[in-house]
């Protein structure tokens, strides 16, 4: 049996849902699943459903197309207390890796560090090392801003989007973790709950 190459693992506090990425439909399905069991199935939900819906499968689409390889979605933080949050993983091959630097995960951080200017400018300035189970992370994070209208009355949404680059281990390769919240209002308060589930994350070998 071939070897599997390590993946990343989580324990996750709360409630999350995993969105298929297999496919459109595949993505449907599970939002369909996620949207009864957050929201219910009552009459009243049902704009509510649709809208979640249509929200997960185009975030999956999007995530697809970018090479995503895990798509969770947190609706609780504790039982009747909610809490939303995505964490995305994804293969990075952005940043080129000489074959001079080895594959000691520190010096791969380092180019990927002295990369993110070229990469990301506006980002590069946010860039921090993070601990993770078995080394470090490099971390950038923004919040985005959109204007919305709701009975008539415009507000701005702030997102917040964290960015955690780990080494892969014995490689020159890169996985990118994604977590985003919509409480962009309170940006350093997620930033230390986003920095505390990479803190607890690991590779494992031959993973199921």
């Amino acid at each position: 049996m071939e070897q599997r190459a390590p993946e990343l693992a989580f324990r996750l506090i709360g409630t999350w849902w995993r969105v298929d990425l297999d496919s459109d439909d595949a993505a449907r399905a599970s939002a369909s699943d996620i949207a009864r069991g957050t929201l219910g199935t009552r009459d009243q939900e049902a704009t509510a459903r649709r809208r979640m819906r249509e929200d997960l499968v185009s975030a999956a689409a999007s995530a697809r197309d970018a090479h995503a390889t895990l798509m969770l979605l947190q609706t609780e933080l504790a039982p009747g207390e909610p809490m939303s949050a995505t964490l995305t993983v994804f293969d990075d091959d952005r940043v080129r890796m000489s074959p001079a630097i080895g594959t000691h995960p520190d010096r791969v951080l380092g180019v990927l560090e002295e990369s993110l200017p070229t990469i990301d400018p506006a980002l590069a300035p946010t860039a921090v090392r993070r601990p993770f189970d078995g080394g470090e992370t490099v971390r950038v994070h923004r919040i985005d801003e959109t204007v919305d209208v709701e009975g008539g009355a415009e507000f701005t949404q702030r997102r917040l989007v964290a960015q955690y680059w780990y080494a892969k281990p014995d490689s020159k390769n890169l996985a990118l973790v994604v977590l985003s919240t919509p409480l962009g209002d309170i940006p350093n308060t997620l930033l230390s709950y986003f920095d505390a589930i990479v803190e607890v994350s690991r590779f494992v070998e031959n993973p199921a």
